[in-house]
This record gives structure tokens, sequence and C-alpha cells, in this order.
């Protein structure tokens, strides 16, 4: 006790607050030469993988800061607890109380000047709060943040107008310009100390997770609350007049100041509290004990030493592509690997994107700390293929898809076992129990489940069952098969690391078979292999007998009219009813879209434009087909969706192999009368048989 009473009498918190002021500072003037405003968030990409020192400084800067931020704040509430009154001048005072807005202006840009995802809204949620403020408001946005998307007048504000201000209402106040250098030492050692060991926090740009700095995530529960957002900012001067009045009055209203003060102090911790632990993506509520919490909530938390020995130099780091505004140390070791397709080539979307990781570390251990080996799996998909640059919305809606719930699988069963009243109810494979039909359903028919996990690498095969996002778009090349055979004997060859499978829209019929060849044999039958009673040891040696992976033998009967005309399932199939539409379905009846009028029509045609369709669809389209301005597009009858690959001309249906690019077409065109298609067996009888030589399908189709 006489220790704590030594240092209660020897320090103040005033003199903490301007030993970590002055950390804070000369850190800031170091950390300013590598900083440039003019690209921001790459530089301090860079500092942080291959400047060490740089980055100690920057970290040294961030913790002297934010505890400069908490002692002054303990500090101001230090005075007000005194029995005894505050004997200064009202314009001092009035200085100082100004001078906590200034603290917390001071820190809020210097927040701003990452530029990263986090400071991007925060800076539009400022903008929005200063142009709402009756006639000055513009021009007072203008003053405080400058031109949009220039960070050069709130650099400056931060380094120069506010810190100096804050320095003379220091001075003034304190009489001082040095601290002392037992409160100067003991600061800086916690500083260091939090600097060597945890990292100043910089959004990596996709996480969907964005929130501003602690003491401003009050705010925004606040303006989340707030029908009208700018009225928050009568709660800044309600809180600013407050801190004025402490002073002045009788001894009733001091306590009654102070007390408005100390309730508004609680107030705001209680929802800082509530922002920070229980709110994720999109401001959504997020309880601790669900799936994915730490990520959402606190997704910028990096406990690990510096590493002041990287292993390539910033010219290295400065050379390497810049992913989402920043630098990734992953593509500096990984700079050579093929196999991609151009959507999904790390030069574009880089490493850290799908497969995770720490993109901002230099030391490689610390780099592949949290890294998914295989990237998709529904059980993680909204931190790979789902981040906020990529698939969200598919992610949120994949769910829902009966590839994913099973609904009418389980319901239909558990009618048969007599567990359930009729088989229309909506149920999903997560709450399957032990009942008979519960038991059945896990031997026999959920391995087929899309969230059923892919856990080792390797080419979709006809024993391939879930893997989320991955059981459709991964795509193994020949020379990446190889590689991975060659690495499967050696698991010390590394060089099938070099050649990454593709990721990409072409979705065979052997993605599906692994799944739909079990349960109404759907894959088996629409390319003619129908199942016979012969063990696989007896299976005769013919073309006509074929041995899946599973042992089963099937017999060659007759394929599906569309398969024997090479059409592949997704050529009717669309993403919607794939990966669900966000509703929740009980049988496949109702989910699926396509009908076989939609193709082969009985009157009029319902038709949708280009300009019509909904953005997944454009952007697929796109993707597939390249420009297709000028088409109008067949349409589903029960939703109007648009089928991407047909086209409509002349009276004429068109429909496009997504993947082989094969042409089909109907034989007659009357609107009373059925379109049969047939094909257009190859590109080259187009152009023996038309005038064209080198144009685009649809610009055939277009004369």
């Amino acid at each position: 006790m006489k220790v704590l009473r030594k240092i209660r009498i020897d320090t103040t918190y005033g003199q903490l607050s301007l030993a970590l002021f002055t950390i804070c500072v000369v850190s800031g003037i170091f950390l300013a030469i590598p900083y440039n405003v003019e690209k921001p968030y790459e530089s301090i990409s860079i500092l942080m993988i291959a400047n060490p020192a740089a980055s100690l400084f920057r970290n040294l800067h961030y913790w002297s800061a934010q505890l400069f931020l908490i002692f002054i704040m303990v500090h101001i509430y230090d005075h007000f607890s005194k029995k005894e009154g505050i004997r200064l001048k009202k314009g001092l005072w009035a200085r100082l109380s100004l001078g906590v807005l200034i603290i917390f202006l001071a820190m809020l840009t210097g927040f701003l000047l990452k530029a990263d995802a986090d400071s991007l809204q925060a800076r539009r949620i400022l903008e929005s709060l200063v142009s709402g403020i009756p006639f000055a408001g513009n021009l007072l946005g203008y003053s405080l943040l400058g031109k949009a998307g220039s960070l050069q007048l709130v650099y400056v504000h931060h380094i120069a107008t506010f810190t100096i201000f804050i320095a003379i209402i220091i001075f003034e106040h304190t009489r001082k310009i040095w601290p002392k250098w037992g409160e100067f030492v003991s600061a800086t050692l916690v500083a260091a100390l939090l600097s060597l060991f945890i990292t100043a926090p910089l959004h990596d740009n996709l996480n969907p997770t964005v929130k501003g700095p602690w003491y401003f995530i009050g705010f925004q529960e606040v303006l989340h609350w707030l029908t009208r957002p700018e009225y928050s900012l009568l709660i800044i001067l309600l809180l600013m007049v407050l801190i004025f009045l402490v002073p002045f009055g009788n001894k009733r209203n001091v306590f009654l100041t102070k007390r408005s003060l100390l309730i508004l102090t609680i107030a705001y911790f209680m929802l800082t509290f509530t922002g920070l632990f229980f709110r994720g993506a999109n401001w959504q509520w997020t309880w601790p004990w669900e799936k994915g919490y730490v990520h959402e909530v606190l997704p910028q938390i990096r406990v690990a030493p510096l590493n002041f020995h990287p292993g390539f130099s910033p010219e290295q780091v400065a050379a390497s592509p810049l992913i989402n505004g920043h630098k990734e140390s992953c593509l500096i070791c990984h700079d050579d690997v093929k196999g991609f397709t151009l959507s999904h080539n790390p030069q574009t979307i880089g490493c850290f994107s799908c497969h995770g990781g720490h993109p901002f570390e230099a030391d490689k251990n610390q780099a592949h700390k949290g890294m998914v080996l295989i990237p998709g799996n529904l059980a993680g998909a909204t931190r790979s293929c789902g981040t906020a640059k990529c698939h969200p919305d598919i992610t949120k809606r994949i769910n829902t898809s009966l590839m994913s719930t099973l609904s009418g699988m389980i319901s239909v069963d558990r009618f048969v076992f007599n567990e359930q009243d009729n088989p229309d109810a909506l149920t999903t494979v997560h709450h399957l129990g032990s009942s008979a039909a519960g038991e059945h359903l896990k031997n026999l028919c959920v391995r087929c489940h899309l969230g059923n996990p892919k856990t080792e690498t390797g080419p979709i095969t006809d024993e391939s069952r879930g893997g989320g996002c991955v059981a459709c778009h991964l795509n193994y090349s020949d020379i990446a098969i190889a590689n991975w055979f060659e690495h499967q004997s050696n698991r010390f060859d590394t060089s099938y690391l070099n050649y990454h499978p593709a990721l990409s829209l072409q979705v065979s019929n052997n993605h599906c078979f692994g799944c739909h060849s079990r349960s109404g044999r759907i894959s088996t039958n629409y390319e003619g292999w129908h199942e016979t009673l012969i063990p696989a040891d007896s299976m005769p040696d013919d073309k006509n007998y074929r041995l899946i992976e599973d042992t089963r033998v099937f017999k060659y009967i007759r394929d599906d009219v569309h398969h024997h005309l090479g059409m592949s399932c997704i050529d009717c199939h669309n993403s919607y009813e794939l990966m669900g539409d966000g509703t929740l379905y009980a049988h496949e009846e109702d989910q699926v879209e396509i009908q076989c009028r939609d193709c082969h029509l009985t009157g009029k045609p319902r038709l949708l434009k280009q300009q019509q369709l909904d953005n997944e669809s454009a952007v697929i389209a796109s993707l597939r087909f390249g420009n297709t301005t000028d088409r109008q597009f067949l349409a589903t009858g029960k939703k109007n969706r648009p089928l991407i690959n047909t086209y409509y001309y002349n009276d004429t249906a068109f429909m496009i192999g997504k993947d082989s690019k094969k042409i089909y077409t109907p034989t007659w065109t009357s609107h009373n009368q059925t379109g049969i298609f047939c094909i257009f067996e190859t590109w080259n009888y187009l152009q023996q048989h038309t005038r064209i030589k080198s144009m685009a399908p649809w610009a055939v189709l277009t004369g």
C-alpha cells in the first residue's frame, strides 16, 4: 500500500499523458518518412512486410496514441472527482474543453490516414454528418477532410493543426514541454512492449466486418439507433457544454454537471462494449457462441512478435503486384504459380483472399497461421469465396439451396418412417437426430450434402462428395494432376504447388456425377448408364459396361436426347437453381425453375433484354460470352429468370453450350409449333455456310 501511495503522490495521470504524447509525436516524425500520403494503404503494407524498423515506429505511434487518449480521459476524471474546485480562467478552460474534441479529431484523422476499408467507411460517416450541419456543413466538411479521395488535408491536420493545438493547451495547462523522466521511461517501456508483440491494425479490405477505432465505435452504435444521424452532433455539443460548465456555478450545479458527465461516460462505455464485441459484418448482432465469432467481431487482432529479419527487401515488395490496394507477402514467395483463370489469378486477387493467413507478415510461419488449405467449404466460405469483394451474396444464400439443406430428402424419409405427419415440412441436414430415419439418412444419404467438407487435395472424382464451392468449380489441368500424383507418392515434393488447380465457371457433368450417381441416379441415367447387380470382379470386358469408383457396375442402354446432342447439365440449370435463391424450398420441383416449354416453345416466347438482366446473370453472361448488349434472352416461365446461354433472333431460338460453345437451334420456328433442338455440330459449319469467318456466335446470329 505504501508503494501504491508513493506512485499516486509522485506520478500523475497528466504526467503519463504528457509522456505518451511525446512518444507519439517523436514516433510520428520517424513514421512520416516511409509514409506516402498519395498511396497510403500501399505504403503501410510495404513497411509492415519489409521494413521492421518503420513497422516498429508505426506500432509505437499507434499504442502511445491509444494510451495517451486513455490516460487523458482518466486525468480529466481525476480532476472532476476531487472535491475542491477547478480554479482556471474561463478562456483557458474553454480551450481545454475544446482540446478534448481536438484530441479525438487528432486520433480520428490518424485513423483515416490508413485508407483501408475501416478508414474509408469512417470518412464516409464523417462526411455525411458534417455536410448535414445547416448552412456551413459543406464548408466545414471541406475544411476538415479536403477533396474527396484525397488525404492531403487530413494529413496536414493530423501532423500539424491538431498536434500543435494539443501541444499548446498541454503547455498552458502544465507549463511543461517535457515529462518527468520516470514517467517517460515507464510509458516508453509499456508502449514498446506492446509494439513488439501486438501489431497496429490494418484492415485487409476483404473481411466484411468494418468498424471504426474503438473510441469511435460507441458513436457508430449511436448512429445505428438514431433515425436522424445528424442528431448525434447534438450529443457531442452537449458533452462539450457539460465539460465547460464543470468549474462554474454553485455546488448543486457542479454536482449535476459532473453526474451528467459520469452517466454519459458510462452509457458511452456500454455502447462501445456492445459495438466492439457484439457487432459483426454490416453491424449485425453477433453472439460469442456463434460460428466465426472472432473472425467477424475482432478480425484484426494480431498478437505475434515483430519480425526484424524479413526474407525480402522493400524493393522486392514494391515490385510485387498491388492487390486490393495493398501488397501481400504471399506473392513475393508464390509469384510463379500457374494454372489460374483470369478471374482467380493471384496477380489480381492475391492468395490471401482465398486461403487466408496474414498477408502483411514477413515471417513465413506467422504468414501461414490460420491458413485454409482447401477454401470454399461451406463452413468457412464467407471467409474465402464470400469475402466483401468476391461472392458475398452467393455464400449467404447457398445455405438455402436444397443441395445444402436436403430438405425434401429428409422430410420424405421421415414421412416414410412415420416420424413426420407430412412429407412437405421444411428441414435441414443440420438437425438430424438419432431416430430410425435420422440414422438411415446419416448412413446412406447425407454424404452428398454440399456442406460436407473436402478435406484432401486432388481433382473431383466419381467418389467426391461435398466440398462447398469447389465441388462444382474446381478443375485440375493434366499437368496439375500429374504433379499432384507425384506429390502423393512423395510428400516432401512441393513442386505441385507451382501448378494450382483452376477455379472457373467450367462445370462439367463430372462435377455432378459424384453425388447425382446415387439416390435418383440422375447423372447415370442422363448419360445412359443403368445400374446392374453384377459384382465388380465379374464385370464383362465390354465397352457397354462401366465400373465407377465405388465399385458399382453400370450397363449402357441409351442416353437422354439432350446428352446425345452434347449438352451438359449446366446448359439448362442456372445459378439460382444450383446455389439457391435465398428461399428455403421443401422439394426439388419447387427449387428447379427450368421447364421443357422454356426452350421448346409452344407460343410467343418470354424474352428479356440485356438491360433487364439481374446483376448476377449479367456478370455470368459477360464472363461466358463476352459482349451481349444486343441479345434477347429466353426467360423461364416460373420466375422469369434469363437463360443466359440462349438467344432469340428472327423468330428463332438458339442455345449456346456454356462450356462447349456449340450452337443449338430448332428445326422449325413457328410460334404455334414445338421447337425441337438440333445441333450445328461445329463452328466450322457456320464458317462454311455463312459469309463470316471469325465473328463470335452471337455476332453471326445478329447478322
